[in-house]
């Protein structure tokens, strides 16, 4: 997966995001209270997807197969605890009225995972290729 070709995926799963909240905030006007966490949100996953690309292009070229199924391990860790830092942090220090941030954040953390597990996927697939 070239560089072009993944942040072409990443746009539309960006888009597509951000389509999906909309209609949600239309529908449910309460959301729009939480648009600082929602854009956060979807900062936070958009580098973490590129940090995560980043680094599977560089394992995939390892001659040490391993590396690459921990790098996947340890973003699932990283993804959890981000995920945690995020919900947290907006809970403690902005103190939300509503619960209703939870819905965004579902939907940005449920695009983005497919989107990772898709581009992993294509990366350990060059692997697999350049893999004597």
């Amino acid at each position: 997966m070239s560089p072009k070709q993944f942040f072409a995926g990443l746009a539309i799963t960006s888009i597509t995001e951000m389509s999906i909240i909309m209609v949600l905030i239309m529908l449910f006007a309460p959301m729009r209270a939480h648009a600082g966490f929602i854009v956060v949100t979807i900062a936070a996953m958009i580098i973490f997807c590129t940090l995560l690309y980043g680094a599977a292009k560089i394992l995939a070229r390892s001659s040490y197969t391993k590396l690459y199924i921990q790098l996947i391990m340890l973003a699932v860790f990283l993804k959890m605890i981000l995920c945690v830092i995020l919900i947290l942090g907006y809970q403690k220090g902005y103190e939300p009225a509503d619960n209703s941030f939870i819905w965004p954040f579902l939907v940005i953390y449920l695009a983005s995972t497919i989107y990772e597990v898709i581009f992993l996927e294509k990366v350990g697939r060059e692997k697999q290729s350049s893999t004597p």
